[in-house]
């Protein structure tokens, strides 16, 4: 019994002592930073999702919530000391990426009453997932589409010291990002675009690159192992190479155009086809540096513009790549053009393969070398567009700009 009553008696002392040391006045926060010792001086006023912040201050044992534009962040008791408190951004707090009125505050509440600090939650870091037309030149608009474009800070470009900080806009969604190009661009330096903001840089890869001026197999202008408007293989009209189509302004001279109802169920007809080739058998694609045979077809990506300009739907219409290997197998691949050409009021969009994709069965490129071999005496490379759908298409369609890039080095 004695044994008994002293437990109880440390028992409910200890109880006491922890009431007592939780039982604190109204909570303050002084400044919020990050659990890197590094940084043990600093103060943020914002912070990304997935951060790990300490909010230092006074009154702050007993913690019962922290909220982030009043969402609970949930607190961890072994993580609370009276001058500080570690919690964790979940992916959940609201930001400005999916609610535009957000209160940006840190709310801080423990039995004696709240802190309240002005705190932004940033979105995670910029996404760039398309170049909308990688065809420009220093001062044209560039847009971009991706997710995250908020308060974006810079744009950079390829050069040293190529970068925008002013007169960039963006949709109230972050979706997409408009830019003008650089006067200082400069492709020895690379090819890629990336996105800062306040939570951090884009990624940069296949799909933030824009054109490095190399690799062009058509560009509808240039005369060499092709002569335009009528020497450069079959399909349409030479006629129908001209600066302009109806609502379809050229990027750059002149492009393919085509203008009629795309005919339904796979129907055929020479005017949606574009044939490259030089039937006296002279090289049309790209050699030297930078493409040398034996370097995996895996790095390199068959790219081209379209614009398209209708009222109808174009879901159903699809761009076919097609080229004849030296064995004699026709390797193909298509593109449904609805899946990158986001508006069809004849602005130009890039549509990318990678080499790779043109298949016959398992058969397919292994090198840049058995690109280059082609069926041997001629080399070819067609597109065509086809109508999947069990109607005709009426539309306006041009094409420009059929190049083969360096995607990977």
């Amino acid at each position: 019994m004695l044994v008994a009553s002293a437990l109880f008696v440390v028992l409910a002392l200890g109880a006491c002592t922890e009431e007592d040391e939780i039982n604190v006045g109204p909570p303050t926060i002084e400044r919020v930073r990050s659990t890197d010792p590094t940084t043990a001086d600093s103060a943020f006023t914002s912070a990304t999702l997935g951060s790990t912040l300490a909010i230092l201050g006074n009154n702050l044992l007993g913690t019962q919530q922290v909220y982030l534009n009043d969402y609970p962040l949930g607190v961890n008791t072994a993580y609370v000391t009276n001058n500080s408190v570690i919690v964790t951004v979940g992916d959940s707090v609201p930001t400005v990426a999916t609610n535009p009125d957000v209160p940006n505050t840190l709310r801080l509440v423990n039995k004696a009453g709240e802190a309240i600090m002005e705190f932004q939650t940033l979105p995670p870091a910029p996404q760039v997932t398309q170049v909308k037309n990688q065809y420009v030149k220093a001062g044209d608009d560039l847009t971009l589409f991706g997710r995250y474009f908020y308060f974006v800070d810079t744009v950079y470009f390829p050069g040293e010291d190529a970068f925008v900080t002013t007169g960039i806009t963006t949709n109230s969604a972050g979706s997409s990002l408009t830019v003008k190009v650089p006067d200082n661009v400069d492709f020895s330096e690379g090819q890629f675009v990336r996105v800062v903001t306040r939570s951090g840089g884009s990624a940069t890869g296949r799909n933030t690159q824009i054109y490095a001026e190399r690799g062009m197999v058509a560009d509808f202008d240039t005369n060499g192992a092709l002569v335009w408007p009528w020497e450069w293989g079959w399909g349409l009209s030479g006629d129908m190479i001209q600066p302009s189509q109806p609502g379809i302004s050229s990027l750059e001279g002149s492009f393919a155009g085509m203008n009629q109802a795309f005919p339904a169920s796979y129907g055929w007809n020479n005017d949606k086809v574009i044939n490259l080739v030089n039937w006296g058998g002279v090289q049309i694609f790209p050699e030297g540096e930078g493409y040398e045979p034996s370097t995996p077809a895996t790095n390199f990506d068959i790219r081209f513009e379209v614009a398209i300009n209708t009222t109808e739907s174009i879901e159903g219409l699809e761009m076919q790549i097609w080229y004849p290997d030296a064995n004699g197998n026709e390797l193909s691949y298509n593109i449904p053009m609805s899946e990158v050409i986001r508006t069809t009021d004849g602005s130009w969009y890039t549509l990318s393969a990678n080499m790779t994709r043109l298949t016959n069965g398992s058969t397919r490129l292994n090198t840049y070398g058995d690109f280059l071999q082609g069926d041997g005496f001629a080399k070819q490379l067609r597109l065509v567009v086809i109508n999947t759908t069990s109607n005709d298409i009426q539309a306006v369609l041009g094409v420009d700009n059929i190049r083969v890039v360096r995607a990977v080095n």
